[in-house]
């Protein structure tokens, strides 16, 4: 926003044109005028008033799910191709981390290259990886109402270090690397067994009891789907308003018990796009 403002000048030379005095000379200029900060109010838009809130009536936790996800990591591959240790940046399933970066420790791979001299360097992996589900147990679980002044967050993910050893072995510079560091052959196995996993999402049940939406707020990629079959499994007792039953959303948490088979990889991309830097940790 600006506004005009008239300075009045003398210049020289001005009385000498007809009919204008030097101190009518006209200068036009434009003052921008600091914009104003508008503090929101920390409203939650999920958050609607209900007289009842809805109650869940009936619910089945799946079994025999495929699920799938992908892992984000960065693995450290010296010169001669060998990978030295991973950091897990994102990871689909909890607990995996010991035999992914056990795994890609075991990888073989094309160095990375300056010209056609090797160089140790980092790179960033994105691996697909999928399994089987064969039982499925809720441990413990809530159904709230939103708190009407507190929106709601993905939860942030932190500053990951590798451990010591990593974060002092002498990495290339990526800007003077012509080309990456690329797995030769790739395959990732996990082993099954019981992981337990927490979740955290808001569920949109309808005024005829069914969820038909959620948004995961906390929940590892590898879950969505046992969450969304889950979900569509729901029997509810709506919310209501004035007698009347209404749509509304509601804040889901709990721990859930997953009996998994195997886990393999089923694609494998170099991130070229995406550097790693490690850092010591404070």
């Amino acid at each position: 926003m600006t506004f005009g403002a008239v300075l009045l000048v003398a210049a020289v030379g001005a009385a000498q044109q007809p009919g204008r005095r030097a101190w009518q000379h006209r200068l036009e200029l434009d003052i921008p005028l600091p914009v104003p900060v508008v503090a929101l109010d920390p409203v939650n838009p999920y958050a609607v008033p209900v007289d009842t809130a809805p109650r869940r009536l009936n619910a089945i936790p799946p079994k025999k799910l495929q699920l799938a996800g992908w892992a984000k990591v960065a693995a450290y591959v010296d010169s001669r191709g060998q990978c030295r240790g991973a950091v897990p940046l994102v990871l689909p399933f909890p607990g995996i981390t010991q035999e992914l970066t056990g795994d890609l420790m075991k990888t073989r791979f094309e160095p990375a290259r300056a010209g056609s001299a090797a160089r140790p360097s980092w790179i960033v992996l994105r691996i697909a990886l999928a399994g089987k589900l064969k039982e499925s147990a809720v441990v413990d679980q809530d159904l709230d109402l939103p708190d009407p002044s507190s929106p709601p967050r993905r939860e942030a993910v932190g500053i990951v270090y590798p451990a010591g050893r990593l974060a002092s072995l002498p990495a290339a510079d990526p800007s003077t690397l012509t080309s990456s560091a690329v797995p030769r052959r790739f395959s990732i196995r996990i082993p099954g067994g019981e992981r337990e996993v927490a979740i955290h999402a808001l569920v949109h049940v309808t005024a005829s009891g069914r969820c038909d939406q959620f948004i995961p707020v906390a929940v590892p990629g590898g879950v969505v789907p046992w969450l969304s079959a889950y979900l569509a499994s729901w029997r509810l007792e709506p919310a209501t308003r004035n007698g009347e039953p209404v749509d509304c959303w509601m804040k889901y948490t709990a721990r859930v018990r997953l009996k998994m088979g195997t886990l393999s990889s089923t694609s494998v991309r170099v991130l070229t796009d995406e550097h790693f830097v490690p850092q010591d940790a404070p």
